[in-house]
């Protein structure tokens, strides 16, 4: 037990003595745990949905539903659901049936948005049955004063002509009744038709049905092809931003890094050499991912697969720069992975794969991360058919993270070269 407890001591020590280790033990997990709380608390929202000169009894109803809405014309509406700024266009087609586009890549939001159509279509249709029954039974009492004024005249005129008659010929008396025909029968209710009942629907009702159409994708695509590039992305950066620290800290701690730094290489070609070595493993883990992706699991993919590959590659380079960076901070292989906790994971609650729709206003820091802009590519070009024009944006911004990581690192590694000659 001696023994036991001297390497007990000797653990504790070390890691009491190393300041770092004990702050990204302590710190970086209550960060994690914080920003989770802010993402999974932030109130639920409904889905932006856009409508198009709906009648207006529907758009009220509408409005009382968690859907935020947005009133605009015919092309406002399309090209905020060709932007992706709405989740669905609402708009008639014809005189009594709704259509409804949907944006069809969130199978969740395309529930919600038939959900709330379907909530306010049924709403209507109990006011509409309300208003009809109201209408029926008005009818009905008005058809019943009919028939009892018509009952009233006649047996006045029954009445009347019963006086007339008494003093007629037995002869005349016969012809008359005759004439008269119906006029002493008490069937006046027969007299009425079918048409002093009916009732036009579409007077009560302005939406009669519903038609779903899908900008994207169809209503078999799961929840889980929304996801798939964002774990595409995801696996590429956490595992390229492992491997890339992971190994300079390696050579660093063996020594290979010193005697690099020691020979006339400069920073800026040691980095390049990591970054090219480790941007060719990405190309081949890239391919090889994409086609277990498409091929066994199922993932959609509605561009060109080029474009999909190069978006990953460029994921995965900017994470070795990231990687190289990152790695000057740690001083074990260990560090390397806790350091992931505050320069990966708060990327990747971030990047997309949560709704912050309904979250705090400052956590569209987003902006300044890497991943999102490598998500939203990589969504655009396999959920949406996106270019290279579509997402040139966004790969613009993975390669300028790229250029600035290189030059930090690049920075770092020449303070480190100073250290070492001097």
């Amino acid at each position: 037990m001696t023994s036991v407890f001297a390497i007990v001591r000797r653990i504790l020590t070390q890691f009491a003595l190393d300041k770092r280790t004990l702050a990204l033990l302590f710190v970086a997990p209550l960060v994690v745990l914080w920003l989770l709380s802010v993402i999974l608390g932030a109130d639920t929202v409904g889905p932006k949905i856009a409508t198009v000169d709906l009648p207006a009894e529907f758009q009220t109803q509408f409005g009382q539903t968690d859907a935020r809405i947005t009133e605009a014309n015919a092309d406002e509406a399309s090209a905020l659901l060709a932007a992706n700024d709405v989740a669905a266009v609402l708009s008639m087609e014809g005189e009594h049936m709704l259509k409804v586009e949907l944006e069809g890549t969130d199978s969740t939001k395309s529930a919600a948005v038939l959900a709330a159509c379907a909530e306010a279509l049924g709403e209507l249709r109990g006011k509409a049955a309300e208003e009809m029954e109201a209408a029926v039974v008005d009818k009905r009492a008005e058809v019943e004063d009919t028939i009892e004024e018509a009952s009233q005249q006649r047996e006045e005129a029954r009445t009347a002509l019963t006086g007339v008659m008494v003093s007629m010929p037995a002869e005349a008396r016969s012809g008359l009744a005759e004439a008269l025909g119906g006029l002493f029968d008490d069937d006046a209710a027969e007299a009425l038709s079918a048409e002093d009942f009916s009732m036009n629907v579409s007077d009560y009702l302005p939406i009669e049905d519903m038609e779903t159409v899908y900008l994207h994708g169809n209503e078999d695509w799961r929840m889980f092809d929304f996801y798939g590039p964002v774990f595409i992305g995801i696996f590429l950066f956490v595992f390229t931003f492992i491997t890339s620290g992971m190994s300079l800290v390696t050579e660093r701690m063996g020594g290979t890094m010193t005697r690099f730094l020691a020979t006339p290489v400069n920073a800026g070609q040691i980095l390049g050499g990591y970054t090219l070595a480790f941007g060719l493993l990405a190309c081949v883990q890239s391919a090889i991912i994409l086609w277990v992706a498409l091929t066994f699991i199922g993932f959609p993919n509605e561009g060109n697969l080029g474009l999909v590959v190069f978006t990953c590659v460029s994921m995965a380079m900017v994470s070795v720069a990231l990687g190289l960076l990152v790695s000057g901070l740690a001083a074990t292989p260990f560090q390397v992975i806790q350091l992931i906790l505050l320069f990966v994971v708060p990327q990747i609650l971030l990047c997309g794969l949560f709704d912050l729709s309904g979250a705090p206003d400052w956590l569209a820091l987003s902006a300044f991360m890497p991943v999102t802009y490598g998500v939203d590519a990589l969504r655009a070009v396999m959920l949406r058919g996106a270019d290279l024009a579509a997402v040139g944006f966004d790969l613009a911004v993975l390669w300028g993270f790229l250029a600035l990581f290189f030059a930090l690192a690049a920075a770092s590694f020449r303070k480190k070269r100073v250290r070492t000659t001097c």
